[in-house]
């Protein structure tokens, strides 16, 4: 080709010679990677299939080596293997010469060494082929350097440059090389000669880095943010910068920051039209920008002081100061994207500047928030001069910084508070009070003046609501609520700043802009969140700060005001469920009553106690509305409007008893719950009984759901109970006890209904949501966090046996087990039917039905004896078994029951937690290998005499594979789980189970392990 198109530029052989000479040269970069671990230098060298491209790949046109196909654990273990095998090859053919030592893969000195010499061979490659393409003559000993016939340093270096060929070459170039001149620099090598050629091709390399973050090309300027990212991870392992080289680095990649973000700046007139969908392809380059200068401002290890990444931090925020001050009117929207970037390392710096205070760390954290303070000082002018479409995108950065710089505020006030006296401190806290009165004020007017939504959501096509913001369906995002949000909620001692700097009317202020944005929500029609205002999250978020800063506000000197203002923005939700209480039902009240519940859980949760404690009557016509509405239950499947607005009011009494729960469980809330709950089982058993092919206008998707709230809800606010219980530290045993005797009481009144739920013989419903498997997940689940309080705490089981906490464990055990009973496995002769009697088990109720029952077998021989009892009083056994003490016969059936679930019962992932639950038994026996084994070769011969669930009368509870079983199969079964005892090798009982219990059940029909179900509220 060369040949032939020599000084021919245009023709197609010298562009196909081109190309091929840089698909050459992009090789031997990417074969000198600095990702390349010592096993892809080995095995390339070796010729064995690594899997991954270790020599660049680049030839087939890929854009980047992200497209290399990922390779999982047993392929890699497999090359391993291989590689092994070639090196021992290798070690026989060189021992003579080599001698021992070179034995194995990966840490013996011979592959050491062959790794080491390998990769030099390519890092000094990689030079040579750089020097090449930049005309930079190395100090070979040749006179200069070779002709360039194919244009390869003209299409690099030229200013021009644009194409995605060569850019990509560079970059790899500059990903592999620049690190090595870095260190070669460091340790001062000159077996090259004059060191100066690799400052000339460090320049040169970093100087068209520069020009592609400049290029029009989004696609192109992507590829040097991997560059810059590593060059900064190797720049940064030295404690100071002091080499010229270092400084260029510093200098170039704050210059190459700049470019980025200028060239992904919003275009003029991009906000002009906000109810327009956004450009999502900027909106992602720009959160990747963000990454990037996030990135190469990271402290990657303890140097706050000289490190290359402060001196990076301290350039670029002095070049975004100095473009913020030069501006005569809106500061440019580059310069606020930069700086609202920073937080991360601003916050760890200043994090670590509260406990070692430096010159430096002063100078940075002090010019970043007077950049701040000018930023908001400018928006906050001419928020009335200027239109929307360009206050916009500068306020909402400016706002995101305020936010995302709240742990800042927060340790550069706890600094000041603990540096009384010094001067250093007082300029810089000045500086911080400054900054946060403005950002505050700034906060305030943004939130009045800019409504969250310009028009209807978009979200079913674009995850973009108002030009340049990013959310997902259902997520509030008003940068102004986020920023009053992180200033009143980081820390104590910010909060008491933000009071103490703002004045004595910041609470008016708030309060002001609460009731305007509640009255544009008033306003809009039902449902509707845009045009006007923001949508009732936001509005929230702020009802949410002003509970937070007045109640700070009443343990100081504005005790009066606070109280005031509290009143009266509680009373305003009470007075409309009030009202509503007395209406007739409809969609209006229904929502109306939602939506003030829902204001209620925005309140502190001190407030809403102190609400359940003084004045629960006031609750009292919401709760007995949303209990009352569950007699209106009918089994058809269309749900009329009213019906979905009624599934949401169920969210919002969710909502207001967990802020309650967060706090402390009430009587009158423990009330309320036992209601609710009663009232949604007692539905349930209707539903169930009614039959399966039934619909239903409540147990759907739309009402008591996925997409409001599931089934079983108001039995996990018992369980969140439990488990603020078990992690509280400040608060007096005597305290959890009468908490938890509390909830115990609201389960026992629940027991006895949900036995009848539960153990329905029904089957899984298709015609409605079946709302059996999410209320057992949500019972096993808060059964499960009691256990664990009790784990925690011994002298909680002793002190509540009056209130009859073994016997709520035991019932819920034998619930569990019993379960295992209903379920028809099949004979020899015949397979498991399609329709089984009873709710599914394939789901995330029997991963917290497993745990729950090996947490209670751990309470011994009590709750064994009495879930054993409680099975057989609904499967009576043929024989007595009058020699088998009580508790010994309960694991008996429990283990019978776990025999059956492995035969086919339950899917075959939770077989997976069934040796838990026989080594839960196991530790129950007091470890006694003899007695357990004893047991579990009784479990084995239990017969029932009457037929219950999927176990007809006379058959085993074990199951198909134990009706009979050999005499030489059982004792190998036993033998095998007798070593698993002595050995404490649990995990080996899951393959011995298998065995016995007929293998794996391919092709069963079950469903992949599932995850737990989710119980939230914010999409209500």
């Amino acid at each position: 080709y060369l040949h032939i198109s020599r000084h021919h530029e245009m023709s197609i052989h010298y562009q196909k010679a081109r190309k091929s000479a840089f698909q050459y040269v992009t090789t031997i970069f990417e074969g000198a990677s600095p990702s390349l671990t010592s096993g892809d230098i080995l095995a390339a060298l070796l010729g064995v299939a690594a899997g991954r491209g270790v020599s660049g790949g680049n030839s087939k046109g890929k854009k980047n080596s992200s497209n290399k196909k990922k390779i999982g654990n047993r392929s890699k273990k497999r090359h391993e293997a291989r590689l092994g095998r070639v090196l021992s090859t290798q070690d026989e053919e060189h021992k003579e010469s080599m001698g021992d030592n070179f034995n194995r893969f990966e840490g013996d000195s011979g592959s050491v060494e062959i790794e080491a010499a390998e990769l030099l061979a390519r890092k000094n490659s990689a030079c040579y082929a750089a020097s090449f393409v930049f005309g930079i003559s190395m100090p070979d000993g040749q006179p200069s350097t070779p002709e360039d016939d194919w244009g390869l340093r003209l299409a690099a270096t030229s200013d021009t440059t644009s194409s995605h060929e060569i850019c990509s070459t560079i970059t790899a170039c500059a990903t592999s090389v620049l690190p090595y001149l870095l260190s070669m620099e460091r340790d001062g090598n000159d077996l090259l000669g004059n060191h100066n050629w690799r400052i000339d091709l460090f320049t040169s390399i970093m100087n068209v880095v520069q020009r592609i973050c400049q290029c029009p090309d989004r696609n192109i300027r992507a590829l040097a943010y991997e560059p810059l990212m590593i060059l900064h991870k190797h720049l940064n392992a030295v404690v100071s910068v002091s080499l010229i080289m270092e400084n260029i680095a510093v200098d170039a990649i704050c210059n190459c920051v700049f470019s980025l973000a200028k060239s992904c700046g919003y275009p003029d007139g991009y906000f002009n039209l906000l109810s327009d969908n956004n450009d999502e392809e900027l909106e992602i380059e720009r959160n990747d920008v963000r990454d990037v200068v996030r990135s190469i401002s990271s402290f990657e290890n303890e140097n706050f002081e000289h490190s290359p990444s402060i001196m990076i931090l301290k350039s670029i925020i002095h070049a975004c100061n100095m473009a913020i001050c030069e501006s005569n009117n809106l500061p440019p929207e580059t310069a606020v994207h930069i700086l609202s970037a920073l937080a991360k390392p601003l916050n760890t710096l200043a994090a670590h500047y509260k406990q070692h205070p430096s010159s430096n760390a002063n100078t940075v954290l002090k010019q970043s928030l007077q950049s701040l303070y000018k930023v908001c000082e400018r928006i906050n002018s001419v928020y009335d001069t200027l239109p929307v479409s360009q206050t916009l995108p500068v306020s909402r950065l400016a706002l995101m910084g305020v936010a995302s710089f709240a742990p800042m505020f927060s340790s550069l006030t706890e600094w000041s508070i603990s540096q009384p006296g010094n001067s250093e401190k007082s300029h810089l806290a000045e500086t911080v009070e400054q900054t946060l009165r403005v950002a505050l004020q700034s906060s305030i007017i943004y939130v009045a003046k800019i409504p969250e939504l310009m028009a209807e959501s978009t979200l079913d096509s674009t995850r973009y609501d108002i030009k340049g913001t990013m959310r997902g369906p259902g997520g509030e995002d008003h940068v102004g609520c986020i920023a009053l949000i992180r200033l009143s909620f980081e820390s104590d001692n910010l909060a008491y700043t933000v009071i103490k700097v703002y004045g004595e009317t910041l609470l008016d202020d708030l309060f002001q802009l609460y009731e305007r944005l509640k009255e544009s929500e008033r306003e809009r029609p039902i449902g509707c969140v845009h045009g006007k205002g923001v949508t009732p999250m936001s509005r929230r978020l702020v009802l949410n700060v002003i509970s937070r800063l007045a109640l700070i506000g009443i343990e100081g000197n504005q005790s009066t005001k606070s109280r005031a203002i509290l009143n009266e923005l509680m009373q305003s939700p009470l007075n409309d469920i009030a009202t509503l209480g007395e209406a007739s039902n409809s969609d209006e009240k229904f929502f109306r009553m939602c939506e003030a519940a829902i204001d209620l859980s925005f309140f502190s949760p001190e407030l809403i106690v102190d609400l359940f404690l003084n004045n629960a009557d006031s609750l009292g016509p919401m709760i007995n509305c949303l209990v009352s509405g569950y007699s209106d239950l009918s089994f058809t499947s269309d749900s009329e409007s009213y019906c979905i607005q009624w599934g949401r009011l169920r969210g919002g009494v969710m909502a207001v008893l967990r802020t309650c729960v967060k706090n402390r469980m009430t009587d009158c809330a423990a009330e309320a719950i036992s209601a609710l709950i009663n009232a949604e089982y007692e539905a349930a058993i209707k539903q169930c009984t009614h039959g399966h092919q039934h619909g239903s206008n409540f147990f759907n998707d739309h009402v008591i759901g996925e997409i409001t709230l599931h089934a079983g809800a108001y039995t996990m606010i018992v369980g969140e109970c439990f488990s603020r219980i078990s992690s509280q530290t400040s608060v007096s045993l005597e305290s959890k006890i009468h908490e938890c005797r509390i909830c115990i009481g609201i389960l026992r009144r629940s027991s006895t209904i949900l036995i009848q739920l539960l153990l329905n013989e029904s089957p899984e419903a298709h015609s409605h949501l079946d709302p059996r498997p999410t209320i057992a997940e949500s019972w096993f689940l808060t059964m499960n966090n009691l256990m664990n309080v009790c784990k925690k705490y011994e002298s909680v089981v002793a002190s509540l046996l009056d209130d009859g906490i073994l016997d709520l464990v035991s019932d819920s055990l034998s619930i569990a087990i019993s379960l295992l009973f209903l379920k028809d496995i099949g004979d020899r002769k015949s397979p498991p039917p399609i329709i089984q009697k009873g709710m599914s088990l394939d789901g995330p109720q029997t991963l917290a039905l497993m745990d729950f029952a090996s947490e209670a077998a751990l309470l011994g021989a009590p709750v064994l004896s009495s879930a054993g009892r409680s099975i057989s009083s609904n499967l009576p056994l043929l024989h007595t078994h009058s020699d088998v003490p009580v508790e010994a016969l309960g694991a008996a059936i429990i283990s019978a029951g776990l025999l059956r679930a492995a035969s086919g019962a339950l899917p075959p992932w939770a077989v997976e937690g069934t040796p838990v639950l026989f080594r839960s038994l196991y530790t129950a026996f007091g470890k006694n290998c003899d007695d357990f084994i004893r047991m579990l070769n009784i479990s084995t011969e239990l017969r029932i005499s009457v037929h219950f669930g999927g176990v007809a009368s006379g058959q085993k509870l074990a199951g198909r594979y134990f009706e009979k079983m050999h005499a030489t199969t059982m004792e190998s079964f036993l033998s095998k789980t007798r070593e698993v005892c002595l050995k404490g090798e649990w995990m080996r009982l899951k393959v011995i189970l298998k065995s016995a219990c007929g293998g794996k059940k391919k092709l069963a029909g079950f469903n992949l392990k599932p995850q737990y179900t989710t119980w939230e509220c914010e999409r209500i």
